[in-house]
């Protein structure tokens, strides 16, 4: 088949759950299929991300993104004017003319068999496309995600923008969605609300996986009472996370065994949030491979109060023999199993309480470990779970045929 893929970024970056999943999925892919890949680079794209998607058999094409909020000002000039335009800031700022233009060229000049489009935000897109089959792969239900947000925040000017997005988002996936032939989310419960809210009638889940055998090639070193947290910290929903355990659950962990120890291995920590390093809490920045952190964890936690979809993280975790005490919100969209592969608290108290436990219970971690394993093994790795890509494209065009 020949397929051109509408996404935000090189995937082959690999610093992001989304960008590891994209990857991880549709690099098997490019060695069957004729696949162009159409990004909006930010900036200037990295030598070696290109080419290591060039080597996987993709024909990339860049066009810069105007919108790129790296400062006040222009975060300011970016944001103002969008909180009077009917698409969402978080969709807005990743729209382009000439990557709309970019768009309708190809489609002019080349017949392809289907467009895939990776990412929600680029559902935007579906309006320069006809007569072709349209496939998105979503990775969460955005608008959720936001009400959440608006849910968790307590500076006024947050919870506004909470709610902004909250109700333009839910606008934009309910007009944009409908118009794509299949979409795939990441859980039965993402497809449940895109059916039910949406009315999208073809929907497929395609979960997300982890790469087993690449955890395998690091041996587990765990340090006593080391805590870590895994997360692109430029994410809101991360740093949420983050904040919630070093206030609320933090402290309280503490007061029982000073000892403890918290790491946030993650890319991109903002300056306000590097404020909270001491003697016990650390973060990594952007580092080449995450595996020897991790595997140096007693216990991963995932106190996560902000998401849709599902953590790659956890799956991670479970592939590194790492055990994972989350929240029910944190392990969402997984088919796992509390008290038996994974642990599960929802309040500050119970949390650390649980955390303690953990880190004193060696049988527990041990029965957390060995089950969670099993879970991705037999059913999370990546092997298993990218030809559903293939399957949902032919569907796709089969769908298109018949309408």
């Amino acid at each position: 088949m020949k397929i051109l893929v509408l996404d935000e970024w090189l995937s082959s970056v690999c610093n992001s759950g989304k960008s590891i999943r994209t990857f991880e999925l549709l690099a098997p892919l490019a060695s069957r299929h004729s696949i162009t890949y159409l990004v909006n680079q930010r900036g200037e794209a990295q030598k070696e991300h290109l080419q290591k998607m060039r080597d996987a058999g993709f024909d990339v094409i860049c066009v810069p993104r105007p919108l790129i909020y790296d400062s006040i000002p222009a975060i300011l000039f970016g944001t103002i004017p969008a909180l009077f335009d009917p698409l969402p800031i978080s969709v807005r700022r990743h729209t382009s003319g000439e990557f709309a233009e970019t768009i309708k060229r190809l489609l002019a000049n080349d017949k392809f068999d289907l467009v895939h489009i990776e990412w929600s935000h680029y559902a935007v897109y579906a309006q320069y496309i006809s007569n072709i089959p349209t496939f998105a792969c979503t990775h969460n239900v955005e608008y959720l995600l936001w009400k959440r947000y608006f849910g968790t925040a307590c500076n006024p000017l947050k919870k506004l923008l909470g709610l902004h997005e909250w109700i333009k988002i839910y606008r934009f996936e309910k007009k944009f969605y409908p118009k794509l032939d299949y979409i795939a989310t990441v859980s039965k419960e993402d497809a449940q609300i895109v059916q039910n809210k949406f009315g999208v009638n073809h929907v497929c889940v395609i979960p997300n996986g982890v790469a087993i055998s690449y955890y395998d090639a690091v041996e587990n070193t765990p340090v006593s009472g080391k805590i870590v947290y895994c997360g692109s910290m430029d994410a809101f929903c991360n740093q949420d996370a983050v904040v919630y355990f070093l206030r609320e659950i933090y402290p309280l962990i503490l007061a029982r065994n000073p000892a403890v120890t918290f790491q946030v291995i993650g890319r991109n920590p903002p300056e306000w949030l590097l404020k909270f390093s001491s003697d016990k809490v650390s973060f990594t920045g952007s580092i080449d491979d995450i595996r020897i952190p991790l595997k140096e964890a007693t216990l991963e936690v995932v106190p996560i109060r902000i998401a849709g979809g599902s953590r790659l993280k956890i799956l991670e975790a479970f592939a590194a023999k790492v055990p994972v005490l989350s929240t029910t919100i944190g392990a969402e969209g997984l088919e796992i199993k509390p008290n038996e592969n994974i642990e599960i608290a929802d309040t500050p108290e119970k949390f650390a309480t649980k955390c303690i436990e953990l880190l004193e219970d060696q049988v527990l971690r041990d029965k957390l470990i060995v089950n969670g394993r099993k879970v991705v093994e037999e059913q999370y790795d990546w092997s298993r779970i990218s030809p559903l890509v293939e399957l949902a494209w032919n569907q796709t065009i089969d769908l298109f045929a018949n309408l």
